[in-house]
């Protein structure tokens, strides 16, 4: 009798979240260095920034720009095109995901979407988590422009507090700023105190689209030292969700990866091919919520 097949093992370039899926995650400190953002005046669009040619490059046939989802797909007409495609993260050695082109919206479209938004939590008769919870959803799509745009080198040093805490200080706060808002935003118990965080989040932005020469994100780190794994709306989810909103998706995602380890082991020495892709992509996710949680003092 031939012996079992070996475990599928993911491709490792040294970074600690990408050890083998069975072992404990350790963050071990390092000394990451930070690329420097490029900046770009407001007259800059952002056509030069690598995409997928092979997908369509804005909104699919038969809708018209208006307010993207998380994947950049639009609702409704009626409002201004997208003027250039946001930046993505590339594709590494070991990326096996194609993410599909976003729009990129005008200052002025992110701060009506804000603000009817927050118009709509202000008329909910819901209860306060309910309220926020639908403020987050309507917003994230919006935030995650915001720190496209302007975010600078607020990324890489998040990935810099998760792989080498403390990590390093940012020289473009953006990302800081909207994470101490959103900490606000969570341990807000009524609708007023909700309505006035969420005041302050939109005076944060405002600040930040108005720059002159606003410093796009950077991505850099997020490429190379999670193999370009985890999209800007996930680390943007995972920074500015509540205790219970991370503790609920790190659950979730430990399920998930456990549901894929017996679907690969059920394959009989075949190659697992689309399962093995979800199954990395699901680990790092996984392991940079509990890097999150270790930073905020949790287990």
């Amino acid at each position: 009798m031939s012996p079992p097949p070996s475990k599928p093992k993911v491709p490792t370039t040294g970074v600690p979240l990408g050890a083998d899926d069975d072992s404990p995650t350790v963050v071990e400190p390092r000394r990451l260095m930070l690329p420097r953002a490029p900046v770009r005046s407001r007259g800059d669009d952002f056509e030069d920034v690598p995409t997928n040619p092979g997908r369509p490059p804005f909104a699919r046939p038969g809708t018209s720009p208006r307010m993207p989802d998380l994947n950049g797909e639009t609702t409704s007409p009626g409002s201004p095109a997208f003027t250039g495609v946001a930046p993505e993260v590339r594709q590494s050695r070991w990326h096996d995901r194609s993410a599909a082109p976003r729009g990129v919206l005008p200052a002025e479209v992110i701060s009506k979407g804000l603000d009817e938004a927050l118009q709509k939590a202000a008329r909910a008769k819901a209860p306060v988590g309910a309220t926020r919870e639908q403020l987050k959803t309507d917003w994230l799509p919006l935030l995650r422009q915001v720190v496209e745009q302007t975010g600078g080198d607020g990324l890489d040093v998040y990935v810099t507090q998760l792989l080498s805490p403390p990590g390093r200080t940012a020289m473009t706060p953006l990302v800081d700023d909207l994470a101490a808002g959103m900490e606000r935003l969570n341990a807000a118990l009524d609708a007023p105190s909700l309505l006035a965080v969420a005041r302050e989040l939109q005076a944060v932005v405002a600040r930040a689209l108005g720059e002159l020469a606003p410093r796009a994100i950077s991505l850099d780190l997020q490429e190379r030292e999670l193999d370009g794994r985890v999209d800007v709306d996930m680390l943007l989810f995972i920074r500015f969700a509540s205790n219970a909103e991370l503790s609920e998706r790190r659950s979730h995602a430990g399920k998930t990866l456990e549901d894929l380890r017996q679907q690969m082991r059920a394959l009989s020495g075949m190659q697992p091919g689309g399962l093995f892709s979800s199954f990395a992509r699901v680990k790092v996710e996984k392991r940079v919520m509990d890097a999150e949680a270790r930073r905020r003092g949790g287990s």
